[in-house]
């Protein structure tokens, strides 16, 4: 097993709390509320968000927050934790490239590597775009992403398999790198406890700064600032996190509303749409 690659394939791209301990998840949040400048009780859309710990995090501190993932298992978890602590907090399971929302957030935040997790360029485009117009004229969008640039100097292909803890399983998993579309793939397999195999492939689209910057400003939005990590370090090809801060044009008119069919009633103001 190789543990330095184990290492920084689950504290970058996993939702694994026996890595990314409360304290990181707090020195995280301190930093988007640094970057964000974020108002008391702003409208904070985590895109991406998971099992919600930063979401959660963000809800503690009185933001009004509403946290969106494809991944209803993981939303699930979310839920059980806010009911536990009571926090006003909600959750939605919806594509991001279809956020149901128009002009409603003063903040979106797409922490962990969430960004880039959709099938190809065209896709990630779209989920811009829709992050744009979920905004107000004026708002914030805030991507925490691997440094593709540092990646390239220290990865290595690699295999390597692990308990599943708590499941009685085996995760095999096999990482390479595809050059031509710059994504990190994740060939995994689960073996169960019954000897069956179960693929469930991972692949993260990485974005060099540049390459960021373009589809940010296709999608309509204006980069501002980038950074090596939420410590507010120098962004470089040393920093292994991309944070990159991009807005919303303050005096672009938000569209008219349309009936996509989309779940619409969901109480980001305290009561139902």
């Amino acid at each position: 097993m190789r543990k330095e690659a184990l290492s920084w394939w689950r504290m970058h791209l996993e939702d694994d709390p026996s890595r990314r301990t409360h304290a990181l998840v707090k020195s995280q949040i301190d930093g988007v509320e640094r970057f964000l400048t974020l108002e008391p009780r702003s409208r904070v859309l985590d895109l991406g968000c998971g099992s919600g710990r930063g979401t959660l995090e963000l809800a503690r501190r009185g933001h009004r927050v509403l946290g969106l993932d494809a991944d209803e298992g993981a939303l699930a978890q979310a839920r059980a934790a806010a009911k536990g602590e009571r926090l006003n907090v909600h959750f939605v399971q919806a594509d991001p490239r279809a956020i149901p929302y128009r002009a409603d957030f003063d903040a979106i935040v797409c922490l962990d590597g969430a960004f880039g997790r959709l099938p190809d360029d065209r896709d990630d485009l779209r989920a811009l775009e829709c992050a744009r117009k979920a905004l107000k004229p004026g708002g914030w969008l805030l991507i925490d992403a691997m440094n593709k640039e540092w990646l390239m100097r220290h990865f290595e292909p690699n295999y390597w398999e692990r308990g599943d803890e708590g499941r009685g399983a085996v995760v095999l998993d096999q990482i390479s790198f595809d050059f031509e579309k710059g994504r990190l793939d994740n060939r995994r397999v689960v073996v169960g406890a019954d000897g069956r195999r179960t693929p469930a492939p991972l692949s993260v689209r990485l974005y060099a700064l540049t390459e960021l910057k373009a589809q940010l400003e296709r999608a309509g939005l204006s980069y501002r600032q980038s950074w090596g990590g939420f410590d507010g370090a120098a962004y470089g090809m040393d920093s292994p996190r991309l944070v990159v801060l991009a807005r919303r044009p303050a005096d672009e008119k938000p569209a008219r509303r349309e009936d996509d069919g989309l779940p619409k009633a969901l109480r980001i103001k305290g009561r139902r749409r």
